[in-house]
Parts: C-alpha cells; structure tokens; sequence
C-alpha cells in the first residue's frame, strides 16, 4: 500500500519541475550537513530530473547544437523545459515538441539565442530560419532510423522486376519513413560538418536557390540525406504506391523526358536505395 505522504511529495515534486515549489514541499526536506537550506537541495534533484528528461534531445539534434555552440544550445533547452507543459513519455515526442517550440518562436525571441549563428551576408534567411531547417533535418534523420525497414525484395529483385514485361503497371513507392523537403540551406553540406565534427561556421547555402532533398533510411537503417536535382524530385513526388511506371513515363513527357529517361531515373534510384518497392497487386 502506497502511504499517502509519498504520494504527496511525487505529486509536489513533479509540480516543482515547471513551477516554483510550494512551501509545503520545502517543509518536508531536511537538507544534510554542507547543505544552506531545503531550496539548494530541491533544486540540485530538480536539476537532475530535468537532464534526465532533455538527454534524448541531445542525441538527436546535433545540427541544432552545431549551429548555435554547445552553451547556447543548453540554454535553448533549459527554456524549452521550462515552458513544457508535462513530462513526455520517450525521446519520439519529446523530440515533436522540441521541433514545435522551435516553429512557435516569435521573432523576438530568437534574438538572445541566434546570435551565435554564422550566416553568409547574402544567404536570404534568417538565424532562426536556418536553426529551424537543423532541427528539422535532425528529427527527420531520427524518424527514418527509428523503424526496421528492410526492403522484401532486394536492389537486384527490383531491378529484375522492372526489366520485366509487365512493369509497366508496377507502382515504385519509397520507404513510409521517408522524407522529401524544401530548403535554401545545404542540408547535405551541413549534415557532413556536423558529421566531421567540425568547428561552427557559416550555415552552408544551396548554390541555386532553394533545392529538395530527400532523408532517407539505407538498407543498414542509417540516415541518408540526398539533394535532389529537378527530375529526380518530380519523380520521387509520385513514388507513392498510386503512379505506376507508365504513368510516370507519361507525366515526364511533358518535361521532355523519354520514356527510356524515366526508367533510367528509376533503376538509378532502385540502386541508390531510394525506391524500395515496386507494386504490382491490383488492391
């Protein structure tokens, strides 16, 4: 049987985490020799619970930490914590939530915290943008690695398959963990500085403009980060398990793509690991 008191002091203390502590809770610590009062020694178990809590966080994001300087990313998620409404469960949504705190900034409150940031003078986005594009190229490379999901058929069965008469009606589809995105910053860039451990410079830019990428698991289940060039991203835009390979010859036609093109471009990401299955069922 649980007593009642402990129940309290749970209840209290969890209170305590995301609040001031009540002068009941106070009352019931008796702080030990070396100790000034009952407030220092709350807080130093405040404390640890809350590093127990954002650990994951530094696990997953590390181009945020990259990008802002291990100081200030501490400070980052200090506030973060601060501003939680409750304790989640597992690093998965205590990483949504991060990446939602980060999207609902307003401006003025990424002034103290990004000025850390390096930008090229003519990049044409802003710290904050630049640190949401980290966070979210690092929940997303943590999503695809979080799932088994190994191919049913192999790169060389799927090459056979749509050398195959009838592979016309197969439908190529990627993997359901996948993720195709815009952005102005070099994800691949900066995912291979974080990587290499090098010291935080200027926030690598796309040469072009915004490009699309595309994060993806390998067959190992580690992230991968693609750029993607024009057809590439037009293509992988209905790998969705809905668009058969004539149907995607037939949309590239329109962009001066031949047929023979379209299924190069296929093989090419079947190979690459990119396209994972080809359907042929007729559900």
């Amino acid at each position: 049987m649980r007593s009642p008191q402990i129940v309290r002091l749970q209840q209290q203390f969890l209170a305590s985490l995301h609040s001031q502590p009540r002068q009941w809770l106070l009352d019931q610590i008796i702080p030990a020799p070396g100790f000034k009062d009952s407030k220092e020694v709350l807080e130093i178990y405040l404390h640890r619970a809350m590093a127990r809590t954002v650990d994951p966080l530094n696990q997953v994001f590390h181009s945020v930490r990259w990008m802002m300087g291990p100081e200030h990313f501490e400070e980052l998620i200090e506030r973060f914590y601060a501003d939680s409404l409750g304790e989640p469960l597992n690093s998965e949504a205590l990483s949504m939530e991060f990446v939602s705190y980060l999207g609902s900034l307003e401006e003025a409150d990424w002034v103290q915290m990004s000025d850390r940031v390096a930008l090229q003078s003519n990049c044409g986005f802003s710290a904050a943008v630049a640190l949401v594009a980290a966070a979210l190229l690092d929940w997303r490379c943590h999503w695809v690695s979080l799932i088994a999901h190994r191919s049913t058929d192999s790169s060389e069965q799927l090459l056979k398959k749509l050398h195959h008469r009838s592979s016309i009606w197969q439908r190529p589809s990627l993997n359901r963990t996948s993720k195709q995105c815009l952005s102005s910053v070099d994800l691949v860039k900066l995912q291979a500085l974080v990587n290499s451990d090098a010291d935080s410079q200027a926030v690598p830019v796309c040469a072009d403009g915004p490009s699309s990428f595309l994060i993806y698991a390998d067959q190992d289940h580690k992230p991968k980060v693609r750029q993607l060039n024009v057809d590439e991203a037009r293509l992988i835009n209905h790998c969705d398990g809905t668009h058969t390979v004539a149907s995607l010859c037939h949309e590239a036609d329109f962009f001066g793509r031949s047929h023979a093109q379209t299924r190069e471009l296929i093989a090419s990401l079947i190979k690459d690991g990119v396209i994972r299955g080809l359907d042929d069922s007729m559900a």
